[in-house]
């Protein structure tokens, strides 16, 4: 009786496996003929990483990010004519061609306070702030500013 047992298990265990490999065969039939063309990438003038995002100018002047948006810091799919972006802890900053900022992202520490800034030829981001170098070449800073960091008063480039 026993000896029966076990090849009637064998039996269902062997009918199991055909069927679970008719299936997945089936399955790689329907739809999964052809492998899926290479996603390509859009062409970039420009990249900045953030802490768990990244973000890029494309060559029209749009920008692509991916990585982690639960602030927002992704979204960027509405910026035309972008010339440089920046990344932060968990906010984005573009450079528009015609100097004006845009941000995306937290702005617990008011890291985003760029609204009218108008006369801008550099960005940078750091953990919460924001840095811009203006056309003349004066440095502004907003954000936070408990380590000092944006003690930028006096800053000029060349």
């Amino acid at each position: 009786m026993k000896i029966i047992l076990s090849s009637r298990r064998h039996h269902y265990v062997a009918r199991v496996s055909i069927f679970l490999i008719a299936v997945a065969l089936i399955a790689g039939m329907v739809g999964c003929s052809q492998p899926a063309p290479p996603i390509e990438p859009p062409p970039l003038s420009m990249v900045a990483a953030g802490l768990f995002n990244t973000v890029g100018v494309k060559d029209d002047g749009t920008v692509v990010a991916v990585g982690d948006n639960s602030d927002g810091q992704c979204n960027v799919g509405g910026w035309t004519d972008i010339v440089q972006v920046a990344a932060g802890w968990r906010h984005t900053v573009g450079l528009k061609s015609d100097g004006t900022v845009v941000t995306v992202g937290t702005n617990y520490h008011g890291q985003c306070n760029v609204v009218g800034s108008t006369d801008i030829d550099q960005v940078a981001a750091g953990l919460f702030h924001t840095v811009g170098v203006e056309s003349d070449g004066t440095v502004v800073a907003v954000g936070d500013n408990e380590e000092g960091q944006c003690d930028v008063g006096g800053w000029t480039l060349n």
